[in-house]
């Protein structure tokens, strides 16, 4: 009778485990589900949960067929190396081991939110004054050229080295030259207008530069002021992150999840046409177009003008570039917000670069973007930015 029962356990198991693995399956291949049973809705699109499921299940199943005294000598084994696994994680002390790049900003009452300062989160490291760039002071040095350059992920250098973001490749450029030039990057994922002229106002005119080059992508010019952003404290994920092996096995995952997502349900990602498809589909493609509320493009161009007037006052000059998405390369009709933002720099009376063109001139354009993985540009993209940049500032500057 035992016998009996503990055979229909493992029947129940594998039954289960095949139901769980046919819905990782599902998942993976649709991108997720949902659906009503008597009024309840039922969805699933992330794969972690039911992997996780499977695991346990195959775990059990395991140690069912191997008898109590094995399992036992299996799990102080499993035991002891992880203990040795988390001692090597410490050691060598990988990137990959520490807490997640999700949790590198806080609340700002004055930004929404900000960089953590002094925080070094994988191949992120943030400064003491919360940015991605080595130590700086607010003093200028002596006799040097000295650039801010403001604006959002692709000025961070989203899914890029330090090094390679266009503002170090600028600075790295200029140098080569008649320097010295000291170039800053306070560019923070996710920042729009009203975001950079509140930076600006509070922090960047503390730099003293000479001149300060404002990164725009197109989504800038969506957004309104919020107070602060509601977001948990990174000290308080970070007590829950101390084992080092748990941070390992967290982080490959999500990082394998992010670099695949594009194979389970991120269509905007999947290729160009299909991204060209769903922004088309979405509000942002008449942004795009320049065809969507003109007070979206107004608060905008009020905001610019206020930045101005704050650079003025600080005797800072000021240089505006548009970054284009990978979907306007070649296709003149999702370009009505590049002449929307000349326009509006032209009444503003402040020069405007549009790196469309020099985008457009390079062969393989797939090659300026980190796509299907990301959407936002590869080394090449900023190398590109970085030396149509490097030719105006030095007409601005001439030697």
């Amino acid at each position: 009778m035992a016998e009996n029962k503990f055979r229909a356990v493992k029947w129940i198991l594998n039954i289960l485990i095949l139901l769980f693995l046919a819905l990782i399956l599902a998942i993976a291949w649709t991108g997720g589900f949902e659906f009503h049973v008597l009024g309840i809705r039922i969805s699933n699109y992330n794969l972690a949960n039911p992997l996780l499921i499977v695991f346990f299940l195959l775990l059990v199943r395991f140690f069912l067929g191997i008898g109590w005294i094995n399992s036992l000598t299996v799990i102080v084994t499993l035991f002891l190396v992880t203990l040795l696994a988390e001692a090597g994680l410490r050691v060598l002390d990988l990137p990959i081991s520490l807490p997640s790049l999700k949790h590198i900003t806080e609340p700002s009452g004055v930004l929404g939110y900000q960089l953590v300062p002094n925080l070094r989160d994988g191949s992120i490291n943030i400064n003491s004054h919360g940015l991605r760039d080595r130590e700086r002071k607010w003093e200028k040095p002596e006799g040097t050229r000295r650039i801010l350059g403001i604006g959002d992920s692709f000025t961070f250098g989203y899914q890029v080295d330090s090094k390679d973001s266009y503002l170090k490749q600028l600075e790295r450029r200029l140098n080569e030259g008649d320097g010295p030039w000291d170039v800053i990057n306070a560019g923070v994922t996710g920042y729009n207008m009203w975001q950079y002229l509140a930076y600006v106002k509070c922090c960047g005119y503390r730099y003293r530069p000479d001149l300060m080059i404002i990164g725009v992508f197109f989504d800038d010019f969506n957004g309104d002021p919020f107070t602060e952003m509601k977001a948990s404290d990174p000290q308080r994920y970070r007590s829950l992150s101390s084992l080092r092996i748990v941070n390992f096995i967290r982080n490959s995952f999500e990082m394998l999840k992010y670099r695949y997502r594009h194979l389970v349900g991120a269509t905007w990602l999947k290729s160009i046409e299909e991204r060209r498809a769903f922004i088309n589909k979405a509000k942002v493609g008449l942004l795009l177009k320049g065809e969507a509320d003109p007070q979206i493009y107004r608060k905008f161009e009020i905001r610019l003008r206020k930045l101005l007037q704050v650079a003025e006052a600080h005797q800072i000059r000021v240089l505006v570039f548009l970054i284009p998405d990978v979907i306007q390369l070649g296709h003149p009709e999702l370009q009505g917000v590049n002449k929307l933002l000349r326009e509006i720099c032209d009444r503003c009376g402040v020069p405007f670069l549009d790196m469309t063109p020099s985008f457009e001139g390079i062969k393989d354009t797939n090659s300026l973007y980190l796509m299907p993985y990301d959407a936002h540009t590869s080394p090449l993209g900023h190398s590109i930015m970085a030396r149509q940049l490097e030719k105006r500032i030095l007409e601005m500057y001439p030697q």
